[in-house]
């Protein structure tokens, strides 16, 4: 879209929250139990539009052309009206679709939001120059559509962040009960034995014994006497 660069405090903080989360649930309050019925989800479109209506209605009746102000402002003027209508009537039909096709996801409501953010600045920008210079019924009707706008701005915005909490608490949950179960299931693990290598044993020293030495004859016996002859 042209001309628009968001820059509120808000998207910031719903940024911070998209970029938390990721995903967020159905723009709807669903009941827990089994078999309730879950209430329709609040769409995007059903948040936003009837201020969108407004806006457009509201610009469609101003006569910029007319307004008590140098020519170079009545044209500035005119330009962010018109980007304003070209962005309702083009741009976020498409981004309100794929937001009410998708309402658990959070990249294409947070794409419309932050149309919103950016097309709430300039309807102000041109409703503080229909303040100096516009009609005073004029001047009325861009600062009541300024203020539903900002209604259903802030609307969105609460709707992101609080089922972006939600969520939150939801995978808390999850995380803890899955922890719980895994404890359960685990099986216990059997103790391990320690075992100490000393390295190969060592082989036993076999001594062996000595043979006695020989004796020798002995010394000074008496000699055989001789056989007698004949």
């Amino acid at each position: 879209m042209d001309m628009f660069t968001p820059s509120r405090a808000s998207f910031l903080t719903v940024l911070s929250a998209a970029l938390f989360v990721g995903t967020v649930p159905a723009f709807a309050q669903s009941a827990s139990g089994e078999g309730t019925p879950v209430s329709t989800p609040i769409t995007a479109s059903a948040i936003v539009q009837p201020a969108l209506g407004d806006v457009q209605q509201c610009l469609s009746d101003l006569n910029i052309a007319r307004w008590k102000a140098p020519s170079e402002v009545r044209n500035a003027a005119q330009q962010n009206a018109a980007s304003i209508q070209r962005d309702v009537a083009n741009t976020l039909p498409s981004l309100l679709s794929q937001a009410d096709a998708s309402p658990g996801v959070v990249p294409p409501v947070f794409s419309v939001y932050r149309n919103i953010d950016a097309l709430y600045d300039v309807l102000l920008r041109l409703s503080e120059t229909a303040v100096l210079a516009a009609p005073q019924n004029e001047s009325d009707a861009l600062y009541s559509s300024l203020q539903k706008l900002e209604a259903a701005r802030t609307r969105l915005g609460d709707t992101i962040l609080s089922a972006s909490q939600e969520r939150e608490a939801q995978l808390v949950k999850l995380q803890a009960a899955v922890k719980a179960a895994t404890a359960v299931q685990a099986p216990a693990t059997p103790a391990k034995t320690a075992v100490v290598d000393d390295g190969p044993a060592a082989t036993p020293t076999v001594k062996k014994k000595k043979k006695p030495a020989a004796k020798p004859p002995a010394t000074g016996s008496p000699a055989a006497a001789p056989s007698p002859s004949g």
